[in-house]
């Protein structure tokens, strides 16, 4: 069901987008140099659409990287909580091995004749 919902939302939208991308074939300058509008030494000529995928592609990319980034004390956390349940199951394991060993090494004390 959620994945109808999220066609149904997302199908639209990339179709407006693809309409908008091409509507804006036409290109554009772009100068990288701010001290030099004139002559820059640094320039481009692009279609519009490239500078806009561009744009959604690198914020995208930065958006991911922070978030990941931010979620750095959560991943530890649970790596730290992870390798606890690891030695917890380990020595449960042990303890269980153990108490199997005991009870196959049971004691039996020695019985005394009673003569008659």
């Amino acid at each position: 069901m959620k994945r109808i919902i999220r066609w149904l939302i997302t199908f639209p939208i990339l179709i407006i987008a693809g309409f908008l991308l091409i509507a804006n074939r036409h290109s554009i300058f772009i100068s990288l140099d701010p001290f030099n509008a004139q002559d820059p030494a640094l320039s481009f000529q692009l279609p519009l659409y490239i500078v806009i995928l561009l744009a959604i592609f690198i914020g995208l990319m930065l958006g991911g990287t922070l978030t990941w980034v931010g979620q750095h004390k959560y991943r530890r956390a649970s790596r730290v909580e992870r390798n606890n349940a690891n030695k917890w199951h380990h020595e449960a394991d042990d303890l269980r091995k153990r108490a199997q060993v005991t009870t196959k090494q049971t004691y039996t004390p020695p019985v005394k004749q009673i003569a008659n």
